[in-house]
C-alpha cells in the first residue's frame, strides 16, 4: 500500500508512503533426502521494494526454533545467532561452518552466505578483523556458548521460526505460549545513515519438516524512515540550497520539534518545542507467525527537544551545475516541471527515527535557507531559515507522528512565498515559530505620480 499526502505550506510540500519491505526471499527447489536447517537470503531476483538484510548494513539476526507435531513441540534453537559473511572480511569469520557459500544457491543446496554453526562466543575465535568480527566485539556475539548445526526432524510436522534483527545476546526474550518476543527500551534507537545496531527488525516463518528446504524471512522495520527532497518553482532565478549555521558541517536543513496550538479571532498559533522519543521498547506478535505485529512500548524511553540535522543535497544527489551572469558557478536544485516525471534534489542524510505514540502531538518545524540567482544578470539574493511545520497527523493520516514500517519523504518546493528572512541578523534555526504570511518582500512600485511645475512666474 502507497499513500502520498500534501500539504499547502509556505515552500515546502510533503509526501508520506509506505515502507519498502527487506526480503530475505529464495526460489524454490526439489528437496533433497537429508539436509541441515539452513538460512537463505537473496536467491532471487529482487523486486524494486525489496532489498537484502545485509545491503542494509544488518550482518545478523536472532531466532528462536521450534519443532512441532500436533500438541508436541522441542525447543530446536535458543536465540541462535545468525550470521552473514561474504568471504572476504564483511560480516563474521566463516572457518568451520559447513553449510557456507559466498553467494546463494538453490533453497535445496544448503549452501548460503548465512549460517549460524561455530557462532558460540566459546567457538567463535576470530582475532583478525580483515576475517570479520573478532569476539572481542561484544555487541555483535551470541548469547549461547556454542551453536550447532541442527538437522530437519522428519519425525516433526514443521517447525516455527521466530526472528529479529540485529542480534542481542542480552534485554531480549522469546515466550512459546505467548508466542511473543519482548525488547527492551533499547530495542530502537533514533540514527543517521547507519543502522547497524539501532533499527530493529523482525519476522517469522513456518517449514514443513520433509521439504527439506532453506528458510526464507521477510523482515518489517519497528521504526521509520525519514528522507527529505528539494525543487524550486521560482520564476527567473535558479536555487541553491545553502547552510547558514556552520559551512564546516553543512547540516543547513534542520528541524525543530514542537507542538502547536491555536487560540482567539481571529486565530493566532503558537508553536512550543516538545520532546520526542528517541527509543523504544517493543512485543513481537507471532500469534500469525507469518505476518507478525509490533507494538512499541516508550515507558521509560529516553526523548529529547534536539534538533534533527540533514545535509544538504551534494552533486551526487541530482544537482545541477549553473553558471550565472557574473561568471560564478553553483549547484542548483531541479525546476518545476510541467510535463514529465518532476526530479529532485536529494539530502543524503538518511534518519530512522523511532516509532511515536499514535496519540503523539509533536510536529517538526523545518528550516531552510537557500540563494536566489537571477538568471537575467546575476544577482545573488540569500534567504535564511524558510520555515514550515509538519504537523504529526492530519485527521487520521500520520504525517510526523512517525509509525513503524513507514518511510517517510518530505518535498520541499520552493516557492516565491517564502517564510524567510533576507535580513543577515536573522535567523535563528531552533525557533519553533512559523510566520503566518510571507516574509521575503517584493520590490514593488505603489503607483507613480507626476509632481506638477515648480511656478516660475516673472514679469517684464
Amino acid at each position: 500500500m502507497k499513500k502520498t499526502v500534501f500539504l499547502a505550506l509556505a515552500t515546502v510540500a510533503l509526501a508520506s508512503c509506505s515502507s519498502d519491505e527487506l526480503i530475505n526471499n529464495s526460489s524454490a527447489d526439489e528437496a533433497g533426502s537429508k539436509a541441515p536447517i539452513a538460512f537463505s537470503v537473496e536467491k532471487q531476483n529482487i523486486t524494486r521494494a525489496e532489498q537484502s538484510l545485509e545491503s542494509t548494513k544488518h550482518y545478523n539476526f536472532g531466532v528462536w526454533a521450534y519443532k512441532l507435531k500436533g500438541d508436541n513441540n522441542q525447543l530446536v534453537m535458543g536465540n541462535y545467532l545468525v550470521g552473514y559473511s561474504d568471504g572476504k572480511g564483511l560480516g563474521y569469520a566463516n572457518a568451520g561452518a559447513t553449510t557456507w557459500a559466498n553467494g546463494a544457491g538453490t533453497l535445496d543446496d544448503h549452501k548460503s552466505p548465512w549460517f549460524y554453526e561455530k557462532l558460540g562466543t566459546e567457538e567463535y575465535e576470530n582475532t583478525d578483523a580483515t576475517k570479520g568480527y573478532v569476539k572481542t566485539d561484544n555487541d555483535f556475539m551470541s548469547a549461547n556458548k556454542n551453536q550447532y548445526l541442527r538437522y530437519w526432524d522428519l519425525a516433526f510436522d514443521n517447525t516455527n521460526f521466530y526472528a529479529y534483527a540485529p542480534y542481542r545476546s542480552a534485554g531480549v526474550s522469546f515466550n512459546y505460549t505467548t508466542k511473543k518476543i519482548i525488547v527492551d527500551q533499547a530495542a530502537q534507537t533514533a540514527e543517521y545513515d547507519n543502522p547497524t545496531l539501532h533499527e530493529f527488525m523482525y519476522a517469522g516463518a513456518t517449514a514443513k519438516n520433509a521439504d527439506l528446504k532453506d528458510v526464507t524471512l521477510k523482515f518489517k522495520h519497528l521504526g521509520a524512515q525519514v528522507n527529505l527532497r528539494f525543487y524550486e518553482d521560482v520564476r527567473g532565478y535558479k536555487v541553491q540550497i545553502i547552510d547558514v549555521v556552520s559551512e564546516k558541517d553543512n547540516s543547513g536543513i534542520q528541524a525543530t520539534p514542537a507542538t502547536v496550538k491555536e487560540s482567539g479571532t481571529p486565530a493566532t498559533k503558537t508553536y512550543t518545542k516538545a520532546d520526542y522519543y528517541t527509543s523504544c521498547g517493543a512485543t513481537i506478535d507471532f500469534s500469525t507467525i507469518t505476518t507478525p505485529s509490533a507494538s512499541v512500548n516508550h515507558t521509560g524511553a529516553t526523548t529529547t527537544q534536539e534538533n534533527l540535522k540533514f545535509v544538504i543535497p551534494g552533486k551526487d544527489n541530482h544537482l545541477t551545475d549553473f553558471t550565472s551572469k557574473r561568471d560564478v558557478n553553483y549547484s542548483i536544485i531541479p525546476e518545476k516541471v510541467s510535463t514529465g516525471t518532476q526530479t529532485f534534489a536529494e539530502s543524503p542524510t538518511v534518519y530512522y527515527p523511532v516509532a511515536q505514540p499514535e496519540s503523539s502531538e509533536v510536529g517538526f518545524t523545518f528550516h531552510v535557507s537557500y540563494k536566489l540567482i537571477a538568471e537575467d544578470n546575476g544577482e545573488e539574493i540569500t534567504v535564511k531559515n524558510a520555515r514550515v511545520y509538519v504537523p504529526a497527523k492530519s485527521g487520521s493520516d500520520f504525517i510526523a507522528a512517525w509509525q513503524p514500517n513507514t518511510k517517510y519523504t518530505y518535498t520541499f518546493k520552493i516557492t516565491e512565498n517564502s517564510t524567510g528572512s533576507t535580513d543577515p541578523t536573522n535567523p535563528n534555526i531552533d525557533e519553533p515559530d512559523v510566520p503566518a504570511n510571507p516574509t521575503v518582500y517584493p520590490i514593488v512600485f505603489d503607483g507613480a505620480t507626476i509632481e506638477d511645475y515648480t511656478p516660475n512666474a516673472q514679469d517684464y
